[in-house]
């Protein structure tokens, strides 16, 4: 297993212990982990992205210590067409409090629910792979340039 030391990477495990998790809360009828942590997943995927195409940005900077999937993915947008709808991420998002802590805004998920999170979450899993790819794509272009621009 690779490094585990980086916003991709640790959303790829997240995915994974959700997605799995799913069989798991079936038989305890508590969904409340899988939505969690399907809010969990997508929040870093999103970072893995936002932290490669704004590295000098003030708003970016401050909502990469937010949860706020929502603000993320319009954050992305300004820069990049991702196919994730804004109320998908608001949807997703709300899980992130609201199936883990206690109080007036408690939430307890059914199987649909962690169904449609982790929907929503392949999406935004395939489109912040997509962007990655792009980014590491151009940064390959640009080395071979620089390289071929050595020669002179």
């Amino acid at each position: 297993m690779g490094s585990l030391n980086s916003y991709f990477a640790i959303a790829e495990n997240d995915y994974l212990y959700a997605k799995n998790g799913l069989e798991f809360c079936k038989g305890q009828g508590n969904y409340n982990p899988v939505v969690a942590g399907c809010a969990q997943a997508g929040e870093k995927y999103l970072k893995a992205v936002l932290e490669h195409y704004f590295t000098e940005d003030e708003d970016a900077e401050k909502l990469m210590s937010s949860h706020n999937l929502r603000s993320i993915l319009n954050k992305l947008k300004e820069v990049c067409e991702i196919a994730v709808e804004s109320k998908d991420c608001k949807w997703l998002g709300d899980f992130y409090f609201d199936t883990r802590y206690p109080g007036d805004n408690f939430t307890i998920t059914k199987e649909e629910d962690a169904t449609e999170a982790i929907r929503i979450l392949e999406l935004i899993r395939a489109e912040a792979t997509r962007l990655l790819m792009e980014v590491k794509e151009q940064k390959q272009t640009g080395a071979a340039v620089l390289q071929t621009l050595k020669c002179f």
